[in-house]
């Protein structure tokens, strides 16, 4: 488990009166250490304003290994404000994590591991501010498959001459994937397979995948750079999973669906810096609330394992009209509008709206929602009707992008794994919107391309939020698959734009991440790309800004 520090009497004198390093701890903790390697670099994360979760791995010869560590005000450690000793061994697959607490509100803090032959590198993160904040910057990332390339978008945010107040991922941060499956290719002509090269299953087989990810430079990098809020989309455990099992789970070769989930759940919090569930709490419930002083409410929510039903199948649900045709609407009015489709399920949905209502309460000006798929209403434009000829004729002539391409033609929502597959479920967040009088911004990731979207309630066309959907740090668009011509990216960004209301600005191109900065008045969001992340590379640009004003004004700017 997360093992907590709090300061003694006089450990916290020292903090509110700004003593020097505590030389006793430190001196006592020299003495009580063991040997170790500290193999996977040092994380932090989970912030609140008086604490931060601090991670490494520590590998020693012992059943038990124990090590120091220390939070500095500077990275050179000349004022320790907080010290101890902590313990790992195999059952934590030698993972370490200390929840600090007893530090200020808003304070950059630097920390570091010691054992008796080695010093972990050094990271840094901020607590959460409170009381009046005039700006702050999160860095918003997703969808980072190790075989399909570097990570670019890592190293990028890693390296901004300003750091950021805290790094959202929200999801994808592992594949499960074997190396003959989504990605093998890419992946044996880099040389970054992955480990173990099967799928994973077991929990030994999730913990290998994370070790794996973990020894990644850049990964490492952005870590030891700034506090990470964390939330798991679908491939921490499996392929378009949901509470009662995934697509990409068969129970006759791979076992229960709980087992698998709960060894992946194990692992994620083993190797992510974030608090451990509380006793008694289901370790599936994910969602948590972070407050940024006056200014906003971070909500991350669980959109997988706690509460969604299983996703509607187009394919296998279809219904025909009496002449044997398709019926898109009759599926639609009678599959997909279920009102029993649940994303979050009944109780996430009540913890949901009390946590905008709080938040509206305490007067912040922003409610932004960390979610993992795309909430927009996004319907397949007719893309065979849209593309010019000869791009037409290469894309037919491929099986897959063919069949693909026809199925456009019946105009349903396009990803029936995002909310699109649960508008039921989708009406009634809006609903919570409208009621508690949040002023909401939404962040997603899950579809490794970039959005601008204007929400509004397909009842009245009202406005509700904004939605800033962020592309991939590795994994592919898709659209190369339909055709390798350039100019698909130009048809596929144009049409979707056109045909959804929804959706101000599409970008289906290219891997990145998203920096937002938040003031009272507006909310920023910069799209910058990555360079070609088959080379390790970490400049990155900003080609596009969207800026979200109060009460649902929203200007795109490009370069």
């Amino acid at each position: 488990m997360t093992q907590t520090f709090r300061p003694s009497r006089r450990g916290a004198l020292a903090l509110m009166t700004g003593g020097a390093a505590l030389a006793g701890s430190s001196a006592a903790s020299a003495a009580a250490v063991d040997s170790a390697a500290f193999t996977h670099g040092v994380a932090c994360g989970d912030p609140t304003r008086e604490g931060l979760v601090i991670w490494t791995r520590a590998v020693g010869d012992g059943p038990i290994t124990r090590v120091a560590w220390e939070v500095g005000d500077d990275q050179d450690f000349t004022r320790i404000v907080q010290s101890g000793v902590a313990r790992t061994s195999a059952a934590r697959d030698h993972t370490i994590k200390v929840d600090v607490q007893g530090l200020r509100p808003g304070q950059t803090c630097f920390y570091r591991f010691r054992s008796t032959d080695a010093v972990s590198p050094v990271g840094q993160g901020r607590t959460l501010p409170e009381g009046g904040v005039e700006q702050l910057r999160l860095a918003v990332v997703s969808c980072s498959h190790y075989g399909f390339g570097y990570f670019n978008a890592y190293r990028a945010i890693a390296e901004l001459a300003e750091p950021v107040d805290a790094v959202v991922h929200l999801g994808d941060y592992i594949y499960e994937y074997g190396v003959d499956d989504y990605g093998g290719p890419e992946s044996r002509a880099l040389g970054r397979e992955h480990d173990p090269a099967h799928e994973i299953v077991t929990l030994d087989d999730y913990r290998r995948r994370f070790a794996q990810y973990r020894t990644d430079p850049d990964l490492q990098a952005v870590h030891a750079r700034a506090a990470f809020i964390t939330v798991w989309d679908d491939h921490e455990t499996a392929n378009n999973s949901w509470m009662g099992g995934a697509q990409a789970h068969d129970e006759n070769t791979e076992g229960p669906w709980d087992r698998r989930r709960d060894a992946a759940i194990q692992a994620y919090f083993e190797w992510l810096p974030m608090r451990d569930p509380a006793a008694g709490s289901p370790a599936h419930v994910l969602n948590r609330v972070y407050d940024f002083g006056d200014l906003l409410t971070l909500i991350a929510i669980e959109t997988r394992l706690t509460g969604r039903t299983k996703a509607p199948n187009a394919s296998r649900e279809m219904l025909f009209d009496a002449e044997g045709r398709p019926d898109p609407a009759r599926f639609e009015a009678e599959v997909l509008d279920r009102p029993d489709r649940s994303m979050l399920g009944p109780q996430q949905e009540a913890w949901l709206e009390n946590a905008l209502a709080q938040s509206v309460q305490r007067g912040q000006a922003w409610q932004v929602l960390a979610n993992q798929v795309v909430v927009a209403r996004m319907r397949a434009p007719d893309f065979i009707s849209v593309m010019p000829q000869d791009l037409l004729a290469d894309a037919m002539s491929r099986p897959g992008a063919r069949r693909w391409l026809e199925s456009t033609r019946l105009g349903l929502p396009i990803n029936l794994d995002a909310w699109d597959g649960y508008p039921a479920a989708r009406l009634r967040l809006y609903d919570s919107v409208r009621r508690s009088g949040a002023n909401l911004a939404i962040l997603s990731g899950d579809t490794h391309m970039f959005w601008g979207n204007r929400l509004h309630d397909p009842r009245d066309e009202s406005f509700v939020a904004v939605e800033f959907g962020v592309g991939s740090v590795t994994s592919p668009g898709g659209y190369e698959t339909i055709s390798p011509d350039p100019r698909i990216y130009d048809v596929a960004e144009a049409a979707l734009v056109a045909r959804n209301p929804d959706v101000r600005f599409a970008h289906v191109r290219d891997h990145g991440f998203l920096i937002v900065t938040v003031t009272k008045d507006a909310l920023q969001s910069d799209y910058r790309r990555v360079a070609d992340i088959e080379t390790r590379d970490g400049r990155s640009e900003r080609f596009a800004r969207i800026t979200a004003n109060q009460g649902g004004g929203f200007r795109i700017d490009g370069v």
